[in-house]
């Protein structure tokens, strides 16, 4: 993340971050984001959504008209690349590094990705390329996910 979108990101509450990256990824899949659309991925009422809209729209995040469709700006495109970055991978992390299934890691990427500083996701960002690029360390990976439900069998 650039240093001015990092600065943008901290000063975005938990609840705006889920909308960037809500209207980020609802964009992606239909090319245009809805109140409706948004209100049932993060399961709020559309009131709430509209709420958050303003919010958003005063900062400069997106463009949105009442009853109209909900596009990020540049600004809001950047700041959206940057937190599906980090939920991306800290969720890559949780899946494929400490075997968490995936439900649980969506929920906890969301989670972690708002308390987690900058370079710690830096790091665990470039442990998992480490782990990608050097293939003793799979066996490390997969020795740790056997270790693991061995623990859990009674």
């Amino acid at each position: 993340m650039t240093e001015d979108t990092l600065n943008l990101t901290k000063k975005l509450s938990r609840s705006l971050e889920d909308y960037v990256r809500a209207i980020y990824v609802i964009s992606k899949r239909k090319k245009v984001a809805r109140v409706r659309d948004i209100a049932n991925i993060l399961k709020v009422k559309p009131s709430s959504v509209i709420y958050s809209l303003k919010k958003l729209s005063n900062i400069g995040l997106i463009t949105y008209e009442k009853h109209g469709y909900i596009e990020l700006t540049k600004k809001g495109l950047r700041v959206a690349k940057g937190l599906s970055g980090r939920f991306e991978t800290i969720e890559n992390f949780l899946i494929n590094v400490l075997g968490v299934p995936k439900e649980v890691a969506e929920t906890d990427a969301c989670n972690l990705e708002h308390y987690l500083n900058e370079e710690t996701v830096n790091r665990l960002k470039k442990f998992i390329e480490f782990l990608e690029d050097d293939p003793e360390s799979q066996k490390i990976v997969e020795k740790f996910k056997k270790f693991y439900k061995e623990k859990l069998s009674p």
